[in-house]
């Protein structure tokens, strides 16, 4: 019989029902005691995070695969999940879809050529090609979410600049509009907004599990301990920007979203991994299985103190060679081991909530202005259907169409189409 996959979601809303919760819940074993139709695997989940303006080059190498994996400088902080992780290189877009600063964003998933001038036109993104196949499963179609304001304008090169500051898009004329506040994000997944919005999220959770908590397995009750632990950790986070709402930024009140006192991070790391939190919160709690986060725009104004840095990352970019520039894109690399560790330290099924996902970060260029092959990570096994831990290199391949690749990771997630960009076939050897 095939799955049914409006069906499995309002079992598990039925389930959550029968449980006595009304909020978000992870994954548990025990759904199944309560509906013969319940899921009996855990969702497949994909996220993208995206940094722009290239990486250094000399560090972003892998070789061996399996216990012969090593890794270059920049994968450091990914030795403890290495096996996890596959590192592919050689993988490009045409030159004209991320080519140059103006426009890779907005190419990067989509693996088409935006339209220069003053008609905007893109193509659907990857991520949401998936959100329109699974979003009615979720509450949450899928987490848009930015550490880096959109920017206005056109570029010279005469490309706008909503290009470079929006990597998904629902059609070929709307960029998704990315959430750039953690509390607004946070209030997404757990409906806290309104006469709530004063009273702990926790404390509201933890009331709902009281009664759950009797029901269920003793190792469903140790993951929704767990979980009630993550909740408390991002909540009291958020409580400190509460207590210094936009410090060092200066933000014209006309365009602050609702709620602006509750402030963003005055620096990039603490917002990158408060974010990257919220999305492992999201994926471990269902409340949508598609994430993009877009940590830094193309032409990126962002700047790094805590690394010794006093220029910003586009200046920075045209030294690409040079140790400044190599620190930047350690620090990337480890926002996204962050939330892949973060994933794989959560039990889900026979293993972790990474090994249903799939999580990409990726590059639209090489080096600032070239983009011969995309800077690109893959991590998850996306329920088996990906083997990890490899060196995949398609330096010297015929077909290195990254669209390719994405072709594979559509059909692997069930909502597979012909075509995608560029390529009518699915990447070879993925």
């Amino acid at each position: 019989m095939p799955y049914d996959h409006q069906s499995s979601a309002i079992s598990r809303r039925f389930v959550l029902k029968a449980l006595g919760a009304s909020v978000a819940l992870p994954w548990l074993e025990s759904m199944t005691l309560f509906a013969a139709d319940a899921p009996k695997v855990p969702p497949k989940r994909f996220a993208f995070l995206f940094f722009g303006d290239g990486i250094h080059p000399p560090e972003w190498w892998s070789k061996g695969s399996g216990a012969n994996l090593e890794l270059g400088p920049a994968f450091a902080s990914l030795e403890p999940v290495k096996q996890k992780v596959n590192f592919i290189h050689g993988l490009a877009h045409p030159d004209n879809v991320v080519g140059g600063h103006a426009k890779g964003a907005a190419g990067i998933l989509t693996g088409i050529q935006p339209l220069g001038g003053r008609r905007i036109q893109a193509a659907t993104s990857l991520d949401q090609h998936l959100a329109q196949r699974f979003g009615d499963e979720t509450v949450l179609p899928s987490l848009v979410l930015a550490c880096e304001r959109p920017v206005s304008g056109f570029h010279e090169s005469g490309y706008s600049m909503m290009y470079s500051s929006h990597v998904s898009w629902s059609s070929p004329v709307s960029p998704v509009p990315s959430e750039l506040y953690p509390s607004l994000a946070f209030d997404s997944l757990f409906e806290s907004k309104g006469n709530r919005a004063h009273i702990s999220v926790l404390d509201h959770v933890l009331e709902q599990l009281h009664d759950v908590s009797r029901k269920v397995s003793h190792a469903d009750r140790a993951k929704l301990e767990e979980y009630a632990t993550s909740v408390r950790d991002v909540e009291q986070r958020l409580v400190k920007l509460k207590q210094r709402p936009d410090e060092g930024l200066n933000v014209a009140a006309s365009s602050r979203p609702e709620r602006p006192a509750d402030g963003l991070p005055n620096q990039i790391d603490e917002h990158s991994r408060l974010m990257c939190d919220i999305i492992a919160m999201a994926f471990q709690t269902d409340r949508t299985r598609i994430a993009t986060l877009l940590l830094t725009n193309n032409l990126s104004g962002q700047v790094y103190p805590f690394l010794g840095l006093r220029q910003d990352h586009h200046n920075f970019s045209h030294s690409w060679q040079n140790k400044e520039f190599a620190s930047i894109t350690r620090f990337w690399v480890q926002q996204y081991a962050y939330l892949v560790k973060k994933l794989d330290a959560v039990q889900e099924g026979d293993g972790t909530v990474l090994d249903n996902c799939c999580i990409l970060l990726a590059n639209e260029q090489w080096t600032a202005h070239n983009a011969p092959k995309v800077p690109l990570l893959v991590a998850g096994g996306l329920s088996g259907t990906l083997q990890t831990g490899r060196t995949l290199d398609y330096e010297e391949a015929k077909d290195r169409k990254l669209s390719s690749l994405y072709l594979g990771l559509l059909d692997r997630m069930g909502a597979a189409v012909p075509q995608f960009g560029n390529a009518k076939d699915q990447l070879i050897g993925l």
